[in-house]
């Protein structure tokens, strides 16, 4: 008996409600389904619409590789790590920095001059040169502008003493310098930078600080507008002697920060309102947590907010052989477990939600690329 075929309309809404990491494995099922995932944008921004997303945990290792990483308390299982190939040398690409953004990992490495924009669900790449602009301090983030109907994504390149900044489009395969940006603060890229609807938010440290007083602020770059602005910091910080030490994504909606009393063990973690929802960043404390009072020094973190914990990644202790990944939640309890990989030597580890996604690369007069 022959079973009827399905509309194809039909067949593309039922699809669009399949996780992500799923519809990579139907890609070997049907070549339509292949070509629908991998080369259809109006599929691609569909089923991001639709379907519910994925978080998955990555660790940045000393190997310059990124590994998936499973959390299951009390054991920690660390996957094989993602394979990205340098087509020039057809050697796996050194990676000692990583920048999510709407699924896209983008990629550097200080000892070569270009970067890599590299989607881990489908294989796409986009290498991209640096010539003459290369400097070890240089730093990269990824983003687009949330006003528009079709994402256009941008790099923005900046030093840390944010002199020559300038703008790469996807669209036009150009870079071109941006005039008077420059914000009153010095971008502190290795206190984690975090991308969250499109533009990037990180802390800085006021030009005009003493040395007592970091002045320490959170900063965001509008890929529309192509500006900086500031976000209010929590009013601990600014009346209660706490400093923000890290930044994270909860959900792909909303920021969270830490934020450390120096004069105590006490740490607070801080969440915001749904961000573009209102024009008001608004901010909850979600836990109080009181471990040892360098516990979070050089940490990265995420939240699960609805279950009140924080999954903190750490440098290793001398006479550690790994890296350690903590647990701690509202209990103050700590679960200490091996996270069997290595993070870079010098280096704080980074841990991040990768959400897998169907998004393609844009290419210089709007076409979408395999890689190259």
């Amino acid at each position: 008996m022959t079973l009827p075929e399905l509309p194809k309309d039909l067949v593309e809404e039922i699809l669009c409600l399949v996780p992500a990491t799923s519809l990579k494995r139907l890609r070997s099922t049907c070549k339509r389904w292949n070509s629908l995932f991998k080369d259809d944008k109006r599929f691609a921004r569909k089923h991001t619409d639709k379907a519910a997303k994925q978080y998955l945990p990555l660790m940045l290792t000393k190997n310059y590789r990124i590994c998936p990483i499973n959390v299951n308390t009390p054991s920690l299982e660390v996957k094989n790590e993602l394979s990205l190939l340098d087509p020039h040398s057809a050697a796996q690409f050194n990676i000692d920095r990583v920048f999510h953004c709407d699924g896209l990992l983008l990629c550097t490495s200080q000892k070569e001059s270009r970067f890599v924009v590299w989607n881990p669900l489908t294989g796409v790449t986009k290498w991209i040169e640096l010539g003459n602009r290369y400097n070890e301090g240089m730093a990269f983030v990824l983003g687009y502008d949330n006003k528009s109907c079709n994402k256009s994504y941008k790099i923005l390149s900046f030093n840390f003493c944010n002199k020559d900044s300038e703008i790469y489009e996807f669209s036009s395969d150009s870079w071109r310098v941006i005039d008077d940006i420059k914000p009153r603060h010095y971008l502190e890229y290795s206190r984690k930078c975090v991308s969250l609807k499109g533009n990037t938010y990180w802390f800085g440290i006021d030009r005009r600080r003493r040395l007592w007083d970091p002045s320490m602020a959170l900063l965001k770059f509008d890929f529309g507008t192509e500006k900086f602005g500031y976000v209010p910091l929590p009013r601990p910080c600014q009346v209660h002697g706490f400093e923000a030490s890290n930044l994270s994504v909860v959900k792909d909606e909303k920021l969270s920060v830490l934020l450390e009393d120096g004069s105590t063990s006490k740490t607070e973690v801080w969440v915001t309102n749904k961000i573009g929802e209102t024009n008001v960043v608004s901010w909850s404390k979600v836990l109080a947590l009181y471990p040892r009072a360098d516990f979070w020094h050089g940490a990265s973190y995420l939240l699960n907010e609805e279950k009140k914990v924080v999954l903190c990644c750490k440098s290793k202790r001398w006479m550690e052989e790994e890296d350690k990944v903590y647990i701690v939640g509202e209990d103050n309890k700590v679960k200490i477990m091996d996270s069997g990989v290595y993070t870079i030597e010098g280096s704080c580890p980074t841990i991040l939600n990768y959400i897998p996604s169907l998004v393609q690369i844009e290419r210089a007069g709007g076409k979408r690329k395999r890689g190259d």
